[in-house]
């Protein structure tokens, strides 16, 4: 059995964890340590990927006297990989042997081709991502947790098996249960074995933690959740610890950057992210960087991996660096939490807006939403017997909130959403 690793609940874990990396001693870090272990790993990779990839090897011929890069800056000269570049020619950014891969994830897309994303690891690089999970759990788990994983667990390499193996690594006890689509037995195990902590999507909690309620249970033993895999609100994030009187972090995950990104530390500011692993960059719609505590879309490159590299890939997702030093002690950058993905102009709103609207109101379990030009359309799932009066206090609070929202209608509905026990990422559905 691996021994237990001990991380300080001082600075966040993910210092630590980059500073082992680094191979030195832990509060040692600067940025200039790190920044110069960024390039030598990002000249690694880049000509491992131009050695090993038919892609990379390709899309970078033009660029091969900018490579090795003298800084970080020069790598806003190579071109940036998209969504639909995996999609479309993924299986020629693999950069070794098809023995040597031992998963393979196979994604759903949005991008323009409608071809499922296939991302490949190799067995060394599904060991990065326990080894970040190990730390980052560290945050809110100790070894003497018991913790409910509410994440695929299924099948070996999947994210609820490798953050089991990671809460084993600190010598906690997993319970690796996996989604779930009733929450009644899942809160009869949290009461009858005393689970102290969870780690879940974003709306199962919430159902878990509303039927919680509606039991009278009386007081959780939940003590420390994590929240991955979909964006939470502030007010969402708030009624749970609420409810369970526990303490809420959250997790930023993406398939394509290994599974792990980064995590809050015990002050829940923002994220720190996996900086030894990955490179990060922040850009405007045009590509362009943005300046510190400006918002952009966050771009990064892999530095250790070697499955499948890539090489400033575009996520979509909108963060921005937190001006000023977390107070946790860390010289890591603190990232905005991820409340939204690129979207078009003319969209009414985004879901994070809408949880935060509409989760205010606690009577409701949850709800699915769709739009249509200026009209949206909502149903809600309610155990609220006086359904007129809920109706009138959502509808006051949308039309107020959104001034692009002329029309509203809204179903009442009892129970939870199917989408509740759902991990694909809660969206507006827009009809054309």
């Amino acid at each position: 059995m691996t021994e237990p690793i001990h991380v300080p609940k001082i600075i966040t874990p993910v210092q630590l964890e980059i500073e082992r990396k680094l191979g030195i001693p832990d509060h040692s870090l600067t940025l200039e340590k790190l920044k110069k272990w960024q390039l030598n790993r990002l000249n690694d990779t880049l000509a491992f990927c131009m050695n090993h990839s038919p892609f990379y090897k390709e899309k970078l011929a033009d660029f091969s006297n900018s490579i090795p890069l003298r800084s970080l800056e020069e790598l806003q000269q190579l071109p940036f990989t998209t969504s639909d570049d995996i999609s479309e020619k993924g299986h020629r950014m693999v950069c070794t042997s098809q023995s040597q891969i031992e998963r393979i994830v196979t994604l759903n897309t949005s991008g323009t081709t409608g071809t499922a994303k296939r991302i490949y690891f190799t067995k060394d690089d599904q060991q990065l991502t326990v080894d970040f999970f190990a730390y980052g759990m560290s945050t809110l788990i100790s070894s003497h947790s018991k913790v409910l994983v509410l994440l695929p667990c299924h099948p070996a390499g999947s994210v609820g098996d490798l953050l089991s193996r990671a809460i084993r690594k600190i010598g906690a006890q997993p319970y690796s249960i996996g989604p779930f689509n009733n929450p009644d037995p899942i809160n009869d195990l949290i009461a009858s074995e005393k689970l102290d902590a969870l780690v879940g999507a974003p709306k199962q909690v919430y159902t878990l933690v509303q039927s919680w309620k509606s039991s009278n249970r009386g007081s959780c033993p939940i003590q420390a959740l994590l929240l991955s895999t979909d964006y939470a609100s502030p007010i969402l994030k708030k009624s749970i610890e609420s409810a369970w009187n526990c303490d809420v972090l959250e997790h930023y995950g993406m398939t394509e950057a290994g599974l792990g990104v980064g995590v809050d530390c015990y002050l829940k500011r923002g994220y720190h992210l996996r900086e030894a692993d990955l490179y990060f960059e922040l850009i405007d719609k045009d590509g362009n960087p943005v300046a510190e505590g400006e918002p952009g879309e966050v771009v990064f490159s892999t530095l250790t991996r070697h499955g499948m590299p890539l090489i400033r890939y575009r996520t979509k997702d909108i963060s921005q660096i937190i001006p000023g030093e977390c107070p946790c002690g860390t010289v890591l950058s603190t990232y905005k939490w991820i409340s939204k993905r690129m979207q078009n102009e003319d969209s009414l709103c985004t879901i994070a807006e809408l949880d935060n609207i509409l989760f205010q109101i606690p009577e409701i379990n949850g709800f699915d939403a769709a739009a249509k030009k200026e009209s949206l359309n909502l149903k809600i799932y309610s155990d609220k017997q006086n359904k007129e009066e809920l109706k009138n206090k959502i509808s006051e609070s949308i039309l107020n909130t959104f001034p692009g929202v002329n029309k509203i209608e809204i179903e009442l509905l009892a129970g939870f959403p199917s989408s509740a026990f759902s991990l694909q990422k809660k969206k507006i559905e827009y009809i054309s």
